[in-house]
């Protein structure tokens, strides 16, 4: 069945409001980074085909606002910021801790669900990075694409927008409704049908 660790949470402790700063590393993103791939590498072990668990590097990304509005914030954060704060921890982790996991965010980012973010998903995390494992939702999350961002107006709609935008794992209750969403012709069956096997291949291995 395999084993996934939600760890390591290595988000950038910068706004004392946010509840979770205990878990994390500070606010220096090299420290944060070197502490991340040890902690990676760890858990995952060096076989060259089995892991002993997986690791799952979490919120990606900017997810350290304000305690209370974390299910509805969005974080606007500049080109530069991004790059030298908030996500060299990020590519480390997937870079050099060769993390099999990646766990998104709950608020938006630049305007976009950090859950079914093109830009986070896509055009950062695989197409730059390489990341060829699985996205996970922090729980909960995708039920804000609807409830708390109101970027869609129903739990179909969420569930097809963080698919199709690659994530593939929801800490949840909203991707049953990717039944109804297929109905409606927002996702096709092929795309799920490559989310669950890009899931269970990782898994596979632990």
């Amino acid at each position: 069945k395999g084993l996934t660790f939600w760890s390591p949470n290595v988000n950038i402790f910068r706004d004392p409001r946010w509840g979770r700063g205990q878990e994390t590393y500070g606010e220096d993103p090299y420290l944060t980074a070197r502490l991340g791939v040890a902690y990676i590498k760890g858990l995952q072990g060096d076989d060259p085909k089995y892991l002993k668990v997986v690791a799952t590097p979490k919120h990606y990304a900017a997810h350290s606002g304000p305690e209370a509005e974390r299910h509805s914030f969005d974080a606007r954060v500049s080109e530069r910021d991004m790059k030298e704060t908030y996500l060299p921890a990020f590519e480390a982790c997937i870079r050099e801790g060769k993390a099999v996991s990646i766990m998104g965010a709950y608020n938006r980012t630049n305007g976009e669900a950090c859950c079914a973010s093109p830009t986070l998903l896509q055009k950062i995390l695989r197409d730059t990075w390489g990341f060829d494992g699985y996205v996970v939702s922090d729980c909960g999350a995708i039920a804000d694409i609807y409830k708390e961002h109101k970027l869609v107006a129903t739990p179909e709609e969420a569930a097809a927008l963080a698919v199709n935008n690659g994530c593939e794992l929801n800490c949840g209750y909203v991707f049953p409704h990717l039944i109804k969403a297929v109905e409606r012709d927002l996702i096709s069956e092929e795309a799920i049908t490559r989310a669950v096997e890009h899931d269970y291949t990782h898994k596979k291995q632990s």
